[in-house]
């Protein structure tokens, strides 16, 4: 009797008719599977990969990843809202459309606020963009908006938060964190943002920062220069 093992069949047991059922089991040849059983599993995996009426009708929606979620449970609160609003006797035609303008602008800010701290580079991008016209409103947003100014690990959306944050360059706290920022950044995309923004928005107190930190020798040579010739100052 052979002491080799067929590949691929359990040994080692202690019983002695289970260990010659195995190794009867390995001398036979396995047989090629007919065309007809071929035939039915390809046709059984090609069904199985078929998008179901459910895949589709949920693609559709828009409910495949997780913003297609929110944006469901935001339009089921719409729906409901909506609803009461109709429902209600008490009000008139002019109160039904302040409540429902009122109720579509905070499931925008929700939906925005979900932007901005997505972990996609590209979502928060979109977030940024659409979060400019609230900054000045909504100091959720501005918070937001600033954390990703200052502290973002990719300098296009640094920039473009800078950029969104508009006239609240001239708001004590905000203001502070980002001039703090221009000091201390080592990025010229992020520091250009930053300049930009005081030269379009920034108070007289804040361009005076500005011109001292391009007198100090804390920006890039060249965004010094462009501090001098965008103020009518000359070069020192």
């Amino acid at each position: 009797m052979s002491d080799k093992k067929p590949a691929g069949l359990p040994f080692g047991s202690e019983d002695a008719a289970e260990s010659e059922l195995w190794r009867v089991l390995g001398t036979l040849e396995a047989g090629e599977p007919s065309a007809q059983l071929r035939q039915g599993f390809y046709r059984k995996l090609e069904e199985a990969s078929r998008p179901t009426l459910a895949m589709k009708l949920r693609d559709f929606l828009g409910f495949s990843g997780n913003a297609g979620w929110v944006t469901a449970a935001a339009s089921l609160v719409a729906g409901l809202v909506v609803g009461q609003m109709v429902s209600a006797p008490e009000l008139d035609a002019g109160g039904r459309l302040a409540a429902l303008e009122q109720n579509v602008s905070m499931l925008n800010r929700t939906l925005i606020l979900d932007r901005l701290r997505n972990e996609e580079p590209g979502k928060r991008l979109r977030g940024v963009m659409d979060a400019a016209y609230l900054a000045a409103e909504d100091d959720d947003i501005a918070r937001t908006l600033l954390n990703l100014a200052t502290s973002d690990r990719v300098d296009s959306i640094r920039s473009a938060a800078v950029e969104s944050l508009g006239s609240q360059i001239n708001t004590p706290g905000i203001g502070a964190e980002l001039m703090d920022t221009l000091k201390s950044t080592t990025s010229p995309l992020v520091q250009l943002a930053l300049i930009d923004l005081v030269l379009r928005n920034g108070s007289d107190e804040r361009t005076g920062q500005l011109l001292q930190l391009a007198d100090d020798g804390l920006l890039h040579a060249d965004l010094s220069r462009h501090v001098y010739t965008s103020l009518g100052r000359d070069s020192t």
